[in-house]
């Protein structure tokens, strides 16, 4: 079963990513992702596709 949320781990988890983001930055280092739109949109086109193949197989649930 895959559950779909959105909650206080996702939240923290993009304060890591936009800190990180803003350290890396600062120090002029490559950032640890793709630098590109289209790895970003690779990367969401990934999970995307993971998210409809769970919701043909019914074994997709949503959290509240």
């Amino acid at each position: 079963m895959v559950e779909i949320g959105f909650g206080s781990v996702e939240l923290q988890v993009a304060l890591v990513g936009l800190v990180t983001g803003l350290i890396y930055t600062t120090a002029r280092a490559p950032i640890p992702a793709p630098n590109v739109l289209g790895g970003i949109l690779a990367i969401i086109g990934t999970f995307i596709g993971f998210i409809a193949v769970s919701a043909l197989r019914g074994q997709l649930t949503l959290a509240t």
